[in-house]
């Protein structure tokens, strides 16, 4: 699944180092997921929210990515299209064997949406 600029567009990329960045994205309110997810009311899939912080890990690492573990998911507040506000996603990684370990949240100035912790290994 590829979801960059169909479910949210990058808008800048604030790298600190080779294994820490934060992206600041704008989500797509015309992405047709929205219409399923929920019609008159449409909030992010959480899925989506997941395969957000992968992509970003992508690209912070260069690599194709696959999760392969997941040791923390919460979902702390619903994320919706009508926030056209930038989202921040920020990643932490560290070296393991074939892969990372992934530390990420997606926030925005006044909640937390999403705190994600787990394994991704190279593709």
């Amino acid at each position: 699944m590829h979801i960059e600029n169909e479910f949210f567009r990058i808008v800048d990329i604030l790298k600190t180092d080779d294994n820490n960045a934060v992206f600041k994205i704008e989500l797509i309110t015309e992405c047709k997921v929205y219409e399923g997810h929920f019609p008159g009311n449409p909030i992010c899939p959480g899925v989506f929210n997941i395969e957000t912080i992968k992509e970003c890990a992508q690209i912070l690492s260069g690599r194709s990515l696959r999760i392969s573990g997941v040791k923390q998911c919460r979902f702390t507040s619903l994320l919706t299209p009508a926030n056209r506000e930038i989202i921040s996603v920020k990643i932490n990684t560290a070296g393991m064997e074939n892969g990372l370990v992934v530390q990420a949240t997606i926030s925005d100035s006044s909640n937390s949406y999403v705190e994600f912790k787990g394994n991704m290994i190279y593709d």
